[in-house]
């Protein structure tokens, strides 16, 4: 029975068919919808895996690799170089490279600073170095026991690596000819770059794979490629000769004052050069301290008006080509006109003088030289010049060498036939006037000038260089018929007496040559290059020797400031070569 005061609730009412359909067609739309995206972001994902385990599959493990894997470069031992007697001119001896991952180091200020003392380097250049935030080399070419003291250190992020350093055991002999290497251990100059190929070997290097901190993977893949070292190289010069032509020049160059010098020793017979100093000069065991202009190969690279050391040219053609003979007699005024508005004179005035050819030479007559110059003709003399190299590179395996100056007979003007004779209005360098007085001195042939004897293999033995073949000049009659005129310069009543020897015999030629003003053109005052060039023995030459003083002020004629410095050069030369004696004692002075 119901229960009073109660009230029933009113029926539920049930919502149209029509919604309750639409809230199901909704519905499915939805799953339907999430379904499509689930299958597309699963094809989506399926495809990107795909490319990622298939396609791509190859790169990305190469990445990865090369992520995890680090290569360590193994130096090779530069080849030696030795000189002509297998003495010691420039090795690579053992050294340590100190290199930083600044991403490990905490305090860097504290670790530039221990660096910076071991290393003797500014502790701001390494701080710099290692606020570089990726891997950096803090010092190269470290001596190894700098090095060692570093590894002991155990800085976090610093490492210490297998380096090799050069050095030049003898230090400044022969810096010019040797050249040095920049840091990375490649030629800069001189045999060290034009040998480089040659020299530098080939390095190797380790592979192996890290973990995110540097540590080894002990796993992990590895691999050694050991370096091979270079070859090494013997030259043709005599180590103690080319001290004594250095320490020659060197007091001759302070003696009088001079800018600068050089000194060259060849074997005519061969080419070879026996020495080849330079002043000023440098050590290249510190090549950072030094000019550019002491790094400078002047004998080489610097051209200059020979003067009177080129009248060997005019002497040669005019006998070449029949127009005189030794005993040629002609009447010498000190002045010659040669064009209207241009005279030549002698160095001295004097009266109208009966003079051979060959005291024409002897007593280096300008006017004389000139006269001769005239007969024999502007053609003949320009070919003459060419003939004996002028005008282009002599061959010498140096870098750097000028090949000179020398205008065609052809646009000569006319002033240029007296200029040329004597040794103005045309430039060379001092290895090219060596192998004027080389190609007279070996009987008429001329030989391309060369620093290299030979290589030396694993084995330790020597392979020679070969060696271009000679080239005629003059007629072996015209040669030693020069040279016997040359001898008449360092006898008495000659200019080059300060040359003579007293065991052997002398021919050569002294210099003395206006230097040019490159700037407003002419000629500067008091501005000159003295030089003797010649050879010894004169009947049986070993040697030449050729000496050039820059701008000397105390005295500038070559047989003053020049003759002295052969004297003492050939002497040795002729010593260190064991050549007999060709004077009798009893001409001994």
């Amino acid at each position: 029975m119901p229960q009073r005061g109660r009230k029933r609730p009113p029926p539920r009412r049930r919502p149209p068919l029509r919604r309750r359909r639409r809230r199901r067609v909704n519905g499915r739309r939805r799953l339907l919808a999430l379904l499509i995206l689930s299958v597309l972001a699963f094809t989506a994902i399926s495809g990107r895996l795909i490319v990622l385990q298939v396609l791509d599959a190859g790169s990305l493990d190469q990445a990865a690799a090369r992520q995890r894997t680090t290569i360590i470069k193994l130096p090779a031992t530069r080849g030696r170089i030795f000189d002509r007697n297998l003495g010691d001119l420039a090795l690579s001896v053992p050294a340590r490279a100190i290199y930083a991952e600044p991403r490990f180091i905490r305090d860097k200020r504290r670790t530039a600073g221990e660096l910076a003392r071991v290393l003797g380097m500014s502790r701001a250049d390494i701080a710099r170095r290692l606020a570089s935030g990726s891997w950096v080399y803090v010092a190269r070419r470290v001596p190894k026991a700098r090095g060692d003291v570093v590894q002991r250190m155990k800085l976090p992020g610093i490492g210490v690596m297998v380096d090799v350093a050069r050095r030049y055991p003898s230090g400044s002999v022969a810096a010019q000819v040797l050249g040095f290497v920049d840091v990375e251990g490649s030629g800069q100059a001189g045999i060290e770059q034009q040998y480089d190929g040659l020299l530098r070997g080939h390095p190797g290097r380790i592979q192996l794979e890290r973990d995110p901190k540097g540590r080894a993977i002990p796993q992990g893949h590895r691999s050694l490629e050991p370096a091979e070292p270079g070859t090494d190289l013997v030259l043709t010069i005599d180590q103690h000769l080319q001290y004594v032509a250095e320490q020659s020049l060197q007091r001759a160059v302070r003696q009088h004052k001079a800018r600068a010098g050089s000194v060259v020793v060849l074997v005519p017979r061969t080419g070879e050069v026996l020495a080849m100093a330079n002043m000023p000069t440098f050590d290249p065991n510190r090549v950072s301290r030094s000019k550019p202009e002491a790094r400078k190969n002047r004998a080489i690279s610097d051209v200059f008006e020979p003067g009177s050391t080129n009248k060997t040219i005019t002497a040669a053609a005019a006998l070449q080509h029949g127009v005189v003979t030794p005993k040629t007699q002609t009447t010498v005024p000190d002045n010659v006109p040669l064009c209207p508005e241009k005279t030549f004179r002698d160095s001295h005035s004097h009266a109208p003088e009966l003079m051979t050819f060959a005291e024409i030479v002897a007593k280096s007559s300008n006017v004389g030289t000139i006269m001769t110059a005239r007969e024999l003709g502007p053609e003949r003399l320009y070919k003459a010049e060419l003939d004996f190299g002028y005008g282009r590179r002599s061959g010498v395996d140096l870098p750097g060498e000028s090949p000179g100056i020398v205008r065609p007979a052809q646009s000569w003007y006319c002033t240029d036939l007296g200029t040329n004779a004597i040794g103005q209005g045309v430039a060379v360098t001092v290895l090219q006037m060596a192998s004027v007085y080389a190609t007279v001195a070996n009987n008429g042939v001329l030989r391309s000038p060369t620093l290299l004897r030979g290589t030396v293999d694993a084995r330790g033995h020597l392979a020679k260089a070969k060696r271009r073949p000679g080239r005629r000049v003059l007629s072996v009659r015209t040669a030693r018929t020069l040279s016997r005129i040359l001898e008449g310069v360092v006898k008495d009543g000659g200019t080059g007496t300060a040359a003579a020897l007293e065991e052997w015999r002398v021919a050569g030629k002294t210099g003395t040559a206006r230097k040019p003003d490159n700037v407003r053109g002419g000629y500067r005052p008091g501005a000159y290059v003295g030089s003797f060039i010649g050879y010894a023995p004169a009947e049986r030459p070993a040697v030449v020797v050729a000496v050039v003083i820059d701008e000397p002020t105390r005295g500038y004629y070559g047989g003053a400031v020049a003759a002295p410095v052969f004297r003492e050069v050939a002497r040795t030369a002729l010593r260190r070569l064991g050549v007999a004696p060709t004077l009798p004692a009893k001409a001994v002075r």
